[in-house]
């Protein structure tokens, strides 16, 4: 007998060996049993999920000579005949070859006619969405009334292109793409009955090439079978399907937690002579950067190579990278040299890290790395892995992110930190720093010159005292106490600019006004308008937050009215619009202004006008 390939040798005959599709065989098993058969049915999903084997399999469950069951013989000669194609009441047609009105009409003509030897007469018409749509009109009465000896069964890749009076008569079943891991396992079960040799990387390689398809599986293990001369080796299958090896995409990897871009490029380098092209490589980095992410997210659920990997990249490093490859695929594909394209993207990852481009001083920002990044180096994987990952975390010693930076001497007021509030106090703190003395007369600059004259107060309340106090207080104390209620406002706008707040939990206490503080409960008086924002979380995060400041205990109640009354941010609003109207006053009163204005017959567009200074 002549070689028959392994996608008819071992298609599935009952339900029980159909693989995946639960959803589907569970529904018509139950139907079959209970005796609720529809008279038309419509099997959609992507090619070679098993939408024709249902078929045919719900066909034999219909005109077994045992009687219509979910688990038909498989012995008796209608079985036998429906499985090798010649069952003559099981009418299959090809919809993509029979797509005129005559052809459907010539069809139904022999509906009414009774099944010549089984208990139904099944049509099964293959690609459905391919027929005309006068060949949909013929159908449409017959396919929502038959004879009761007929059941029709449909089948489509692309039920978009069915008009909703056919989808309406049918019942149907979307059967879903098979997980690569899923079709793995299915393949190690045939090729053991085969008795062929195989590993498992190989068949999971397979699986991932069929893409969801149960006979593009079959069929590419065929081919390799023949290509491995009766053996699948990870090597044999991954040079048959075109496919990067793992240990490349873990030398690009090891280069990328390295941060060093001349690394990066001579493994691109190395790593290109074995693959057969950039467009694959990425694809099998972005694999790799998911599964590295994973990794980091569920410790212990990949090999030691992959923890290595993800305690030598931050989590952030890992998004980025994975972002930057997912939208630099397109620009791959476009660009007119695909290496030059595909260098660009893994400098783009070198360079925009998450602590912001390299700096200038020639020491690349190094990763940030994790605790257990020396011990996991230390317990195994590949030597020359090893060696890559050791490297990197031997040769930077940097300190801590978290550790606090030193206090700067008392002496020299310039090195003070820069307060974390408005933008115009710390644009002055940055321009004392440019004009700081060199370190060589630092220790003389006290003695030397007079005390520094104190900046001119800004106009704005809500920024002025935050400067203040950061320039005669050290950073985190308190702020004094405020000795009027008309003060109250003021210390509210500039407490908030000292405490670590996100942007919706600051926007609630900006919009806010301090009613009391009778410790240990604050009162917060809040519009109605932003009621929608406030929650139990968000006021926790508020009292947390003055707690890690005043180093007490700290609740937050809030109480509602129509007007809040003088919050930060309607202090800072009235502010800006009072630098708004200076702003538009002198454009109107400047000669030039005023001169273009009568010569050109012009006017001043007022909603393009910015005052010069901002208000935070």
């Amino acid at each position: 007998m002549s070689y028959q390939v392994l996608a008819r040798k071992y298609r599935p005959r009952t339900f029980d060996e159909l693989v995946g599709q639960e959803h589907v065989s569970r529904a018509l098993m139950h139907a079959l049993d209970q005796d609720r058969l529809h008279h038309a049915y419509l099997f959609t999903g992507t090619r070679g999920v098993g939408k024709t084997t249902i078929a045919r399999i719900l066909s034999r469950c219909l005109n077994c000579e045992q009687g219509v069951s979910a688990r038909p013989c498989g012995v008796c000669p209608t079985c036998v005949e429906i499985g090798e194609g010649r069952f003559v009441d099981l009418i299959e047609v090809d919809a993509a070859s029979r797509t005129k009105v005559e052809d459907t009409r010539e069809l139904l003509d022999n509906v009414q006619y009774a099944p010549t030897r089984g208990r139904y007469k099944v049509y099964l018409i293959d690609e459905v969405h391919m027929l005309s749509a006068h060949s949909f009109n013929a159908l449409l009465k017959t396919l929502e009334e038959p004879p009761p000896h007929v059941k029709f069964l449909l089948a489509t890749t692309d039920p978009q292109k069915l008009p909703v009076t056919v989808l309406s008569r049918c019942l149907q079943f979307s059967l879903k793409a098979l997980p690569a891991e899923q079709i793995a396992g299915h393949l190690q079960a045939l090729l053991d009955k085969e008795m062929i040799r195989y590993e498992a990387p190989a068949l999971l390689a397979l699986g991932k090439a069929a893409q969801g398809s149960m006979r593009d599986a079959l069929s590419l293990t065929d081919q390799a079978i023949a290509f491995g001369s009766e053996q699948l080796s990870s090597e044999a299958v991954n040079a048959m399907l075109g496919t990067v090896d793992r240990n490349h995409v873990l030398t690009l990897l090891v280069a990328l937690a390295e941060q060093d871009p001349a690394g990066v490029l001579q493994a691109l380098a190395t790593v290109s002579e074995h693959c057969p092209g950039e467009l694959a490589l990425l694809d099998e980095l972005i694999s790799q950067l998911h599964q590295l992410a994973v990794c980091q997210a569920v410790p212990g659920s990949h090999d030691e190579t992959m923890t290595q990997l993800a305690a030598a990249l931050s989590a952030e490093q890992v998004q980025l990278y994975y972002d930057v490859a997912v939208r630099g695929r397109r620009d791959l594909q476009d660009a007119p040299d695909s290496r030059a394209a595909l260098e660009m993207l893994l400098l783009r990852m070198v360079l925009f890290t998450p602590k912001g481009v390299l700096p200038a001083g020639g020491e690349h920002a190094g990763a940030k790395k994790s605790e257990a990044a020396a011990s996991s180096a230390e317990a195994g994987g590949k030597p020359d892995l090893r060696a890559l990952l050791d490297r990197p975390a031997a040769a930077s010693a940097p300190p801590t992110p978290s550790a606090p930076p030193p206090e700067p001497p008392a002496a020299t007021p310039v090195t003070e930190p820069v307060p974390q509030g408005g933008g115009a106090s710390a644009a002055l703190s940055r321009a004392e720093a440019q004009v700081s003395p060199s370190p060589s007369n630092q220790q003389a600059a006290p003695e030397t010159e007079a005390p520094e004259p104190e900046p001119e107060p800004m106009p704005e309340p809500v920024v002025e005292p935050q400067k203040q106090e950061a320039a005669d207080e050290p950073p985190l104390a308190p702020l004094s106490e405020p000795r009027s209620e008309s003060e109250v406002a003021t210390w509210w706008a500039a407490l908030l600019l000292r405490l670590d707040l996100d942007g919706t939990v600051r926007n609630i206490a900006r919009n806010a006004v301090l009613v009391s503080r009778e410790d240990p409960v604050w009162t917060l008086r809040i519009s109605t308008g932003h009621e929608v924002l406030v929650n139990r979380e968000r006021l926790d995060e508020l009292s947390g937050a003055l707690e890690n400041y005043f180093q007490r205990r700290i609740q937050i109640q809030v109480e509602y009215e129509r007007k809040a009354g003088d919050t930060p941010e309607a202090m800072a609003e009235a502010r800006r619009q009072e630098l708004l109207v200076d702003a538009s006053r002198t454009l109107h009163e400047d000669p030039v202004v005023q001169q273009l204005v009568s010569t050109f017959d012009g006017r001043l567009d007022e909603d393009s006008i910015m005052p010069k200074e901002t208000v935070e």
